[in-house]
């Protein structure tokens, strides 16, 4: 199969071909360019679009272990973080061991009673935030063109469908062999995960290269770690300071409440405000001025917090705004629900302090190529 080639320019409304020669200088005429399309090379485009269309298919169809390996590596990412600080004192793998039974007893004994807590606060959720949205929309007609009820109401079924009592019964089946596989492997990278990366760096021959892209993960991988666990802590403090804040108001659901301003003052800036949105909602029901007063002083106190005081010891290990934050709490929750949004965020961040830590080569001269200093060349005397 040959296709014919030519090369054509456009003058006012007319199409017509470089080699045509008229007033003015005389044009070079256009050589014809044909291109062989060969049997061979239309086969290997139909089957490079066959394979792509079955690795889509694969990674769909091993989404879930596929996720359970992600999360298993970013927690033993994270966890090692912890290993290197205990293993100042002591030795690895007393570090390693003490580092899982401390995840083991504080993670595992705190998700136990989590559970039964989440189910029973999200079913208490499901009549207060509808019953508080209806009376926005008696109020104010903005709440009614806005079809407030109807969006509350999508909120609480959502979080009913991912955090409810049939939701927990439903997963229930699968959890634990999920659990146990994830802290196998988790256990597993944790103890040679290290050496995992070393032998892939060791795989780039040239030896400057392999320097270079040590520094920039090695720089990387702190930056991200570190940027991570501090805002793991703010969330950890800041859910438990707002829990116990929405159980002294008498609040409906405090802890999911809680939970909620905690996991998105990931969210830099604004995070904590975003995440006050919902405890105030549910305020509406409470006829006491107080309460408003008192959630808005902990909103607006909270985020004056991270701003003045987190935040900037957040960015002298990595800059992340909020678009980021945001993308990765709403892409991951939305594939892999509540783990999807903790991890996709982790991977994101790790990818941006990559690329945050690459040096600027536009930048950087070769040796020998600086105007002052380059000899000079052949003619130029």
């Amino acid at each position: 199969m040959l296709t014919l080639v030519t090369a054509f320019s456009v003058r006012g409304h007319g199409v017509y071909p470089k080699s045509v020669s008229g007033d003015g200088p005389r044009r070079t005429p256009v050589t014809p360019l044909w291109v062989s399309v060969s049997l061979g090379s239309t086969l290997l485009v139909i089957g490079a679009v066959v394979v792509a269309i079955g690795l889509a298919n694969l990674f769909v169809a091993a989404r879930r272990p596929l996720a359970w390996a992600a999360a298993a590596s970013v927690a033993a990412w994270l966890l090692s973080g912890v290993v290197d600080i205990l293993g100042r004192w002591v030795p690895r793998r007393l570090a390693v061991l003490m580092t899982v039974l401390g995840l083991v007893l504080v993670a595992g004994g705190g998700w136990v009673g989590v559970r039964a807590t989440l189910a029973a606060e999200v079913r208490e959720l499901r009549t207060a935030l509808p019953a508080a949205a209806s009376d926005l929309e008696t109020r104010f007609g903005a709440a009614a063109d806005f079809n407030l009820v109807e969006r509350t109401t999508m909120f609480v079924d959502e979080l009913d469908d991912r955090f409810g009592i049939q939701a927990q019964v439903t997963s229930a089946a699968g959890t634990a062999s999920a659990y146990l596989v994830s802290a196998i492997l988790m256990l597993f990278l944790l103890g040679y995960g290290p050496r995992f990366v070393s032998a892939a760096l060791r795989q780039i021959a040239d030896p400057a290269r392999r320097a270079a892209v040590t520094a920039v993960v090695d720089q990387a991988s702190q930056a991200a770690r570190a940027y991570l666990l501090i805002v793991l802590v703010q969330a950890i403090v800041i859910t438990a300071v707002c829990s116990s804040v929405f159980y002294l108001l008498d609040l409906p659901a405090p802890f999911v409440l809680g939970l909620l301003v905690g996991w998105l003052s990931a969210i830099p800036y604004f995070g904590i405000l975003l995440g006050g949105l919902v405890p105030l909602l549910v305020a509406v029901t409470e006829p006491h001025l107080v309460t408003y007063l008192v959630l808005a002083a902990l909103l607006v106190g909270l985020q004056s917090v991270d701003v003045l005081a987190v935040r900037p010891r957040a960015d002298r290990t990595v800059r992340v705004g909020p678009a980021l934050m945001l993308a990765g709490i709403l892409i991951g929750f939305e594939l892999y629900e509540f783990g999807g949004a903790l991890y996709g965020t982790a991977l994101l961040v790790l990818f941006w302090a990559v690329l945050c830590a690459m040096p600027d080569r536009s930048t950087q001269l070769p040796v020998g190529d600086d105007p002052g200093t380059a000899a000079p060349t052949g003619g130029e005397e």
